[in-house]
C-alpha cells in the first residue's frame, strides 16, 4: 500500500514539473513559412557577464541565437557592458539586480550571463539528487521578466550534471530569446510566430521611440519605449 502512494506522489510530483515546464512549443514550419515577418532588422542586446565568461562565449552564444532568428529576419547584436560578480545566489535576485539597472540608449534588452561558482556544483548535486529521488527537477536555467519582456537572464557556461539531460547554454538563449521577443509559453509556436510579427510591425509605429526595438509583453501590451 505505502508503495502504491510513493509511487503516486512521484508520478504527481513528476506531471507537477511538466506543467511547469519553460518551453515555448514545438515549431510549426509550414505555419511559419505563410508568415511575412517583413524586411531584416536588429536589435541590440547589452550583456552583463560574470567573471569567467570569456568574450568569446558571448560571441558563440549570439552565433547560435542568431542561426534561430533567421527564421524571422532578426538578428541580435551582442554589446558587453561589463564583468560583475553575481549579485545574489537565486535567479531571482539576478533579475532584480537587472530591473534596477537603467537601459541606456545603446541597449533594446539586457541579458545577464550566469556563470558557475562552487555553490552551484553544490546546488546541481543537491537537485540531481531530488530529482533522481522524486521526479522534480528544481533547477533553473535562465529566465525573463514578464513586465516588459526586456530583461532577463541565463547560465551561460557549466559542465552541469542535470543540465546537460535537459539542455545547453545555447539552447537556452534560443529558448529565453523568443520570450525577449514577447514569446509566452504554448505546445506549439503559432502564437509565437504571430507575436514576433506584430512586434517587428511595431517598427513602424509612430508612437515608438525609434531608437528602441518594440517589443509586446507576456499581457499583451505594447512597449514602445525604452523602460527604465
Amino acid at each position: 500500500m505505502f508503495s502504491k502512494i510513493k509511487n503516486c506522489y512521484v508520478s504527481l510530483l513528476f506531471l507537477l514539473s511538466l506543467t511547469t515546464c519553460t518551453t515555448v512549443g514545438f515549431h510549426q514550419e509550414k505555419i511559419r513559412d505563410s508568415i511575412n515577418f517583413g524586411e531584416q532588422a536588429s536589435f541590440r542586446v547589452c550583456v552583463v557577464k560574470e567573471t569567467g565568461i570569456l568574450d568569446k562565449d558571448v560571441a558563440t552564444l549570439f552565433e547560435n541565437w542568431n542561426e534561430e532568428l533567421k527564421l524571422y529576419q532578426l538578428k541580435a547584436v551582442p554589446k558587453i557592458l561589463f564583468e560583475t560578480e553575481r549579485p545574489g545566489f537565486y535567479g531571482t535576485d539576478i533579475l532584480e539586480y537587472m530591473m534596477n539597472m537603467r537601459m541606456s540608449d545603446e541597449c533594446d534588452r539586457l541579458l545577464y550571463l550566469k556563470g558557475r561558482t562552487w555553490g552551484d556544483i553544490v546546488f546541481e548535486i543537491v537537485t540531481l539528487g531530488i530529482f533522481v529521488g522524486v521526479g522534480l527537477k528544481l533547477e533553473l536555467q535562465g529566465a525573463v521578466e514578464g513586465n516588459t519582456n526586456t530583461r532577463g537572464y541565463i547560465k551561460a557556461k557549466y559542465i552541469s550534471t542535470i543540465q546537460l539531460l535537459f539542455t545547453s547554454p545555447n539552447s537556452t538563449l534560443v529558448h529565453e530569446g523568443y520570450h525577449l521577443l514577447g514569446c509566452g509559453h504554448q505546445l506549439f509556436m503559432k502564437e509565437c510566430y504571430e507575436k514576433i510579427r506584430d512586434v517587428k510591425l511595431l517598427l513602424a509605429d509612430p508612437e515608438r521611440d525609434p531608437n528602441f526595438f518594440p517589443v509586446i509583453n507576456t499581457s499583451g501590451k505594447k512597449i514602445l519605449k525604452r523602460p527604465n
